[in-house]
């Protein structure tokens, strides 16, 4: 009997070790991320994350601190990669996340806030209006993306403006379907 509950508690216990899985938890600079990462992911992340930044800035880029603390649980981790490299390159000095700007495909650069190029664009557009027109509006699409660069090398907002508005005129319309350039 004594040998039979000695099996099954040796079955149960290698049971839960098979279904263990190793994470970790990373800090960054001091800063705690939120969720567990796989220590192979995380090994990853740093790789990439190394790799961009070094591209980057052009030569040899300062790491951030980064500082784990490994557990054992049942359920599998959940950080990703991405989120990991995209923490890692927030807090690596030189680097700064923009938003890069992009009319009908082409790049034009970078501004640090979609926010604020958005409104500029709305206050440059509404501020030609034409006494006849209803509505304003760019001739071709714009679309942000966020991004990686070097640190101070984004485009100042008013200067976006300009050269959005020269890729993509601006366009006013009457409501009633008569359109002109301005």
């Amino acid at each position: 009997m004594w040998k039979k509950l000695l099996l099954l508690a040796l079955a149960l216990g290698f049971g839960l070790a098979a279904n263990m899985h190793l994470c970790c938890s990373l800090w960054v600079d001091g800063q705690a991320l939120a969720g567990l990462y796989s220590p192979l992911d995380a090994g990853r992340a740093r790789t990439a994350a190394g790799a961009a930044a070094e591209e980057i800035v052009a030569g040899p880029a300062q790491q951030p601190r980064v500082r784990q603390r490994y557990h054992l649980r049942l359920r599998p981790p959940s950080g990703t990669v991405p989120e990991l490299s995209a923490a890692l390159l927030d807090a690596t000095p030189g680097v700064e996340r923009s938003e890069g700007v992009y009319v009908s495909g082409v790049y034009l650069g970078s501004v640090q806030s979609r926010e604020a190029l958005f409104s500029s664009l709305r206050q440059f557009i509404t501020g030609q209006l034409p006494t006849w027109a209803e509505t304003g509006y760019l001739s071709q699409e714009l679309v942000t993306r966020p991004q990686y660069g070097r640190a101070g090398s984004q485009t100042p907002v008013e200067d976006m403006v300009l050269l959005v508005s020269g890729m993509a005129p601006v366009l006013y319309s009457d409501g009633r379907g008569y359109v002109a350039s301005a």
